[in-house]
């Protein structure tokens, strides 16, 4: 098994307005629990949880204070630790990675203000520290199962102490977005949705598509503008599911990539055994898209590699060339469709460029591919065959197992942690860069919203027919049906939270 040599990720916050508090620090696998937050309100101005440093006005180079009284800098001119702030030209010390913290009973530390704040007051961020080795990850950042604690939504950097006390900044306490516009809801439903199978969104709204039908599948592009691509796969492969790499911390803008700019085929180089064609050099990052090619053992699909995983190269006459050969696999879920429930499943990028699926070489084994190194390796087991995946940290990614299971995959350890189950089979998971919540859609119709690192879960919508959900970075999470199961239901969205 190969781990990857960087570092890594593992705790997450929660504690926001209007929202849920932290779970246990150490959930392990049963029924998802919900918990909530009191509703207190503090007025506008607070300065509770602030206390003066000392540390900075002292320790001056002459042994003086340093203080402006004595007619030296004033006593904010060392002022530059993670939790000091100057207020009137004096340096006072803000409530983050104060332990226990200094807030009145019925209060919480708002990390983003450094104040005492009511749990449901509009952009609080609160929770506990959990140890991280010689550190503590503090709320919007997690522990990376290596001792470094690293961000999650809703927070971009993480800042720490000397003493270890680590927390989020750079956080978001409004949704931002890269999108022109929202995507449009009758363009959706016009010919891009013919067929569909699965639908993503980039982070600038670019709708993104996959087929399962008879025949030879396609990938299809809706541009914010209305303009409509298609791309034709491999042989009669059927599709899956297709991934779009994204950030997973705001802002969620795009930084590299294009793919239609990754190359063409005389820039490769000769194909590697088992793995098809390389991955092409160029433009790579944010942007560049995977699907599922899938068939079922029985279903007839007579090629060489039979299914696997595909990497779109947009101006290439083979634009979507197998870059992780599978086996055939079969399931009885999530779907209940012989076709949908076969082949690889639960694609999902790393933020490294690594493809990450399972039942590539047999049902509930992960596989990936770093795109970078083309290096293809069969990672930990999982308990049964895979249904959905999602990246939720630079160093994990949530799967859904048949039957409901969730599991946390740590990509730099090998580390699987069960974190409970859903009351059925999950169809499909989707991450919220804004928040951090992954929406899980599920075969009994239920959607619902789970806070991976707390095993929190909460009843959210319930879809028209089975089918799958997205979340765009606009702020909407798309219902998204199964056409060959549920046809004539039409692509339809709900509003997501746009501030803490």
């Amino acid at each position: 098994m190969l781990l990857r040599a960087r570092p890594v990720h593992a705790l997450l916050l929660l504690a926001a307005c209007g929202g849920a508090s932290g779970a246990d620090d150490d959930p392990t696998s049963g029924t998802l629990a919900t918990t909530s937050v009191g509703s207190d309100a503090t007025g506008p101005g607070d300065t509770s949880g602030v206390t003066t440093s000392t540390a900075t006005t002292s320790g001056m180079a002459d042994g003086s204070s340093g203080g402006s009284d004595s007619g030296g800098p004033d006593d904010c001119t060392f002022c530059n630790g993670p939790n000091e702030a100057c207020v009137d030209d004096v340096c006072v010390t803000t409530c983050q990675g104060q332990v226990p913290d200094p807030c009145a009973p019925g209060e919480v530390c708002d990390v983003i203000s450094g104040q005492c704040h009511a749990p449901s007051e509009p952009c609080t961020l609160a929770g506990p520290y959990v140890a991280c080795g010689d550190m503590a990850c503090g709320p919007g950042s997690v522990c990376d199962d290596q001792g470094n604690c690293i961000p999650i939504a809703p927070c971009g950097a993480v800042a720490c102490l000397d003493d270890g006390q680590c927390w989020g900044t750079a956080c978001g306490c409004e949704r931002t977005t890269e999108c022109a516009a929202a995507p449009n809801a009758a363009d959706l439903n016009g010919p891009f949705s013919v067929d569909i199978g699965d639908l993503e969104f980039a982070d600038d709204c670019t709708a993104w598509m996959v087929t399962l039908r008879s025949g030879t599948d396609y990938v299809r592009r809706l541009e914010i503008d209305g303009t409509l691509t298609e791309w034709a796969g491999v042989a009669n492969l059927n599709m899956g599911e297709i991934k779009v790499l994204k950030a997973l911390t705001p802002p969620a803008g795009i930084s590299v990539g294009d793919p239609t700019t990754l190359g063409t085929a005389a820039e490769r180089e000769p194909a590697t055994a088992g793995l098809g064609t390389p991955p092409a050099p160029g433009i790579e990052g944010n942007g560049e898209v995977a699907i599922a090619y899938t068939c079922c053992p029985t279903c007839g699909c007579f090629v060489d590699p039979p299914q696997g995983v595909a990497r779109l190269v947009a101006d290439d006459p083979n634009p979507l060339p197998i870059v992780i050969a599978a086996t055939p696999t079969q399931g009885t879920g999530p779907f209940g469709n012989t076709a949908a429930d076969a082949g690889p499943q639960g694609l999902t990028w790393g933020e490294d460029r690594v493809l990450y699926v399972g039942n590539s070489s047999a049902n509930g084994e992960l596989n990936s591919l770093d795109l970078d190194t083309r290096v293809q390796s069969v990672l930990a087991p999982l308990p049964a065959r895979v249904t959905a995946g999602a990246a939720i940290s630079g160093s994990h990614n949530l799967f859904a197992t048949e039957g409901g299971g969730l599991h946390i995959y740590n990509v730099d350890t090998g580390q699987v942690t069960n974190i409970g189950t859903t009351a059925d089979d999950v169809t499909a998971l989707s991450h919220d860069a804004f928040s951090g919540i992954v929406y899980a859609s599920l075969r009994n119709l239920d959607v619902v919203a789970i806070r991976p690192f707390t095993a929190e879960v909460t009843a959210f919508q319930t879809m028209p027919a089975i089918g799958r959900v997205s979340v765009s970075p606009d702020g909407q999470l798309w219902y998204v049906p199964l056409a060959i199961v549920a046809p004539g239901q039409p692509i339809s969205a709900w509003d997501l939270p746009d501030a803490l």
